[in-house]
């Protein structure tokens, strides 16, 4: 337990710093959109969705090549790799949320 707390703060740290090194710019998405997304990806693998299957699943939520699939496509890289190896799809809304209001 101690040591999933620590690794979650860590994680959490290293977020919010690669979020004030490289803000993003969120397109028509608000931030909260952004956590939601989080919890969709995150969903999507606790289910078994494989990466591909989720890319795919995407493009049908947002066809257009804008900034907001930009984003999304990044969020969902962190959610299938090895971050989302930590999260919950609770927590993973809620970082990448707490990721986007800070890089404001």
């Amino acid at each position: 337990m101690k040591t999933t707390l620590w690794r979650l703060a860590c994680l959490a740290l290293f977020t919010l710093n690669l979020a004030q090194a490289a803000p993003y710019p969120l397109g028509n998405m608000t931030c909260k959109d952004i956590g939601a997304f989080a919890s969709q990806a995150m969903q999507w693998r606790e289910s078994g969705v494989p990466f591909t299957e989720a890319k795919t699943r995407l493009d049908q939520l947002r066809p257009e090549d804008s900034i907001e699939k930009k984003n999304l496509r990044m969020v969902m890289a962190l959610v299938y790799g090895s971050y989302g190896d930590n999260w919950t799809v609770e927590s993973a809304g809620t970082v990448m949320q707490v990721d986007c209001e800070a890089s404001r």
